[in-house]
């Protein structure tokens, strides 16, 4: 079922920009920002990034793929490394001709690593993931976005990004 869900969202993606578009359209981009962990006594965080690519169906919904590196978040001599693939759907209302609101709601399939003392091991699994953004428009092609995502790892307290990125669309 997990393989079919990932299919199914990656077969969406690839057959599916991140900022308001006249009629919509395919679009590439990175951004960076702070990726932060916390579970149990464990709190940290560090700059992250991530690449991701998408088609706006319409200026309304559409379909993003990305890959997010959280970095290597720290507390107390113990790290997580945190990283994945997420999938979304993203809707979108455009304010005006620059500027736009935009959700997202889709599955992280994420990887993790800790490390303590010498002591290691690692984790992965697929879980919720949401977004809220602003975004705005420098022209046609070129953008910027502000984005805060939340991903609702299982047996974690919160795992987030805050990040500001910049839009290509074709």
């Amino acid at each position: 079922m997990k393989k079919f869900v990932f299919a199914a969202a990656a077969a969406l993606c690839l057959a599916t920009p991140v900022l308001a578009a006249d009629d919509g359209g395919v679009y590439v981009g990175a951004g960076v920002g702070s990726m932060g962990v916390d579970v149990g006594g464990f709190s940290g965080d560090d700059v992250g990034y991530k690449v991701f690519g998408g088609w706006m169906f319409n200026p309304y919904i559409g379909a993003e793929l990305e890959y997010l590196d959280g970095g290597t978040a720290e507390d107390r001599g113990v790290e997580i490394d945190v990283s994945g693939f997420n999938a979304s759907l993203r809707g979108a209302y455009p304010i005006s001709e620059q500027f736009s609101v935009f959700a997202k709601v889709g599955m992280l399939f994420w990887d993790a690593d800790v490390s303590s003392s010498g002591i290691s091991g690692s984790d992965d699994g697929e879980d919720f993931s949401w977004g809220l953004g602003l975004g705005f428009d420098f022209s046609d092609n070129l953008g910027v976005t502000l984005e805060y995502q939340g991903f609702e790892v299982e047996d974690t307290d919160t795992v987030d990004m805050i990040s500001a990125g910049l839009a290509w669309k074709f």
